[in-house]
């Protein structure tokens, strides 16, 4: 078949192509002048309203064949390379140095911490990690009363877990956090170990069940795999079933919890890191009544709750994306009493650009049906 009739159109297109690049890289030249005066000034790179009114501008101009869509969408392309072009050629790097030294100093020390589990859990060696030796641990029995402890004036904070690094996210705790008012003001990567421990009269031959959180015993399938003869009994929390184990006197139970619960109960360590995975680490938030007005911290948390339209979802996440700013989690939650609607938890990574960040926030405000501002706080490192 002869190909003669659309060499030329396709000699056309070419020669069109070769004007649009040129057009292209000309106006990224002026996008780079445009981003270094922003920069100048610490303005946002990104500017919403302006976009609009040049995609409005298009969209009346144009003469087709494309309809109002197709050059909404082929000029949006252009601007998001644009402002990406900006973004990597004026984004200032994230201060590493800065964020090695959380900013704690604001949280008042000597205070009552609530936290889930009897003494010596993992949750009360976080609150320590991160409040000092010398708060005051107030213990609570399930994560229902770990969350009313501040308005029962039993606490002043909530030490609270929310992931493990084996297991996921703690769900309970995310649906008590969202229909909170708290902040969340730090937060702890603590490693956990799992010892296995029993009453001092004990052997491991005289165990039948060990007893922990379900969320411990999780964690150390393969002991129980190497063990079938061990049955796995779930409790409220690892601290208090070690301490139950030890002041039963029981040698056919044992428990599955921390070193430092073994020690202030008196148990018996018969086993040690029986843990599938020795990267095992579980994140808690501290939280507050009162919000963390620093200007400092490595991290911002968030609860979106979307309009229930197409779209919703990726329309949430764009100012963060065309931003450069990290997402760091998305943990979706259902909405009791409306049916297949959902919050949406956001942790992300604070950007070098206090412009940016403002300008990420108002944006969402903006696009979703509410915005919850959780905090903007430190990590620190558990030992």
């Amino acid at each position: 078949m002869s190909t003669g009739k659309i060499e030329n159109p396709r000699a056309e297109i070419d020669a069109i192509d070769g004007e649009i690049l040129r057009l292209l890289n000309r106006r990224a030249e002026i996008a780079l002048r445009v981003g270094a005066a922003k920069s100048s000034v610490d303005t946002s790179l990104c500017d919403p309203k302006r976009e609009s009114e040049v995609l409005e501008r298009l969209s009346k101009e144009n003469s087709g064949p494309f309809d109002a869509q197709a050059v909404e969408n082929i000029f949006q392309r252009i601007i998001d390379e644009s402002l990406n072009l900006q973004q990597k050629t004026y984004r200032k790097p994230f201060d590493s140095a800065e964020e090695a030294k959380p900013e704690i100093a604001n949280l008042s020390k000597n205070r009552r911490v609530a936290f889930q589990g009897e003494r010596g859990s993992f949750s009360e060696s976080a609150a320590m990690g991160i409040l000092g030796e010398d708060c005051q641990p107030v213990p609570c029995r399930t994560f229902d009363d770990l969350y009313k402890a501040i308005d029962e004036e039993k606490a002043d904070y909530i030490l609270s877990p929310l992931e493990n690094s084996l297991v996921g996210s703690v769900h309970r705790c995310y649906d008590l956090l969202l229909r909170s008012s708290l902040n969340i003001v730090a937060e702890i990567i603590l490693p956990i170990s799992h010892f296995l421990v029993t009453a001092p009269n004990a052997s491991f031959e005289t165990v039948e069940t060990v007893e922990s959180h379900p969320v411990a015993l999780a964690q150390c399938e393969r002991f129980f795999a190497a063990h079938p003869g061990l049955k796995g009994v779930a409790a409220d929390d690892t601290a208090g079933s070690v301490k139950q184990v030890v002041e039963s006197g029981d040698a056919k139970r044992a428990a599955i919890g921390g070193r430092r619960a073994a020690e202030i109960y008196g148990g018996k360590i018969l086993r040690e890191h029986i843990e599938d995975h020795a990267e095992n680490y579980t994140r808690f938030v501290l939280l507050s009544p009162e919000a963390n007005e620093s200007e400092k911290g490595g991290k911002i948390s968030l609860i979106v709750r979307l309009k229930h339209q197409p779209g919703a979802l990726h329309n949430a996440l764009r100012p963060f994306v065309r931003r450069g700013i990290d997402l760091l989690k998305i943990e979706s939650r259902p909405i009791k009493g409306a049916p297949w609607q959902f919050n949406f938890y956001f942790d992300l990574k604070t950007p070098s650009s206090e412009s940016e960040l403002r300008g990420a926030l108002e944006e969402i405000q903006a696009q979703a049906e509410e915005v919850r501002y959780l905090g903007r706080y430190s990590t620190i490192s558990g030992q």
